[in-house]
C-alpha cells in the first residue's frame, strides 16, 4: 500500500522532530492537542492522521506540511491575496 509506506516515512520524520526537540510523547501531545497513544501509532505508521492534526504538528516543530509528508524541505511563502 502506498498510503501505509506515506505514513510510515512521515512517523519516522515526526519521531525524529520531537527527539531533535527532546520532547516525550506526553508533551507533544499537550503541544499538538492528541494523545500520547495517538503520537504512537503515527510514529509507528500504525495509524494515519488529518490534514489538521499534520499541520498542528508541522507548526509546533516549525516545519512545512511538505517536510513531514516528503522528507523535502520547500521553504516557499506565498502571498495570497483574497
Amino acid at each position: 500500500m502506498k498510503d501505509a509506506k506515506i505514513y510510515r516515512e512521515a512517523g519516522i520524520r515526526i519521531h525524529g522532530l520531537r527527539d531533535q526537540y527532546g520532547l516525550t510523547r506526553e508533551e507533544m501531545s499537550e503541544l499538538v492537542g492528541i494523545t500520547s497513544k495517538c503520537i504512537y501509532e503515527i510514529e509507528t505508521g500504525r495509524k494515519g492522521f488529518s490534514a489538521g492534526v499534520l499541520l498542528k504538528i508541522a507548526t509546533a516543530f516549525q516545519v512545512d506540511c511538505d517536510y513531514i509528508m516528503t522528507g523535502r524541505r520547500l521553504g516557499l511563502m506565498c502571498n495570497i491575496k483574497s
